[in-house]
């Protein structure tokens, strides 16, 4: 009974904890959105830069292709995997990350 009394309250202070989320603005308001009842976001894969050598995407691109062609284990088919995966994961896993 102890037991049950105890997941209850827990259960309890978890629902009430999770609806308590506040956003903190660190610069700027909402007042634009006021009225809007649904609001679309775009990311956008522009000006990147990766790694620590802060590469554009293109030198990037570039960089990987020449070392897997270079491999011989790998050579066009495993760039063309890696490309079509790179390309995946932009355009769906990273808005998806970026979202949580």
């Amino acid at each position: 009974m102890k037991k049950l009394f105890l997941m209850l309250i827990m259960s309890f202070t978890m629902i009430v904890n999770a609806q308590d989320q506040r956003f903190v603005i660190t610069s700027g308001n909402f007042t634009a959105l006021k009225d809007q009842s649904e609001v679309n976001v775009e990311l956008k894969f522009e000006n990147v830069t990766l790694m620590k050598e802060n590469y554009t995407e293109s030198q990037y691109l570039d960089n990987r292709k020449r070392d897997l062609l270079a491999n011989p284990k790998r050579g066009e088919a495993g760039w063309q995997k890696w490309n079509g995966e790179w390309q995946k994961y932009k355009d769906e896993y990273y808005v998806d990350y970026f979202a949580k």
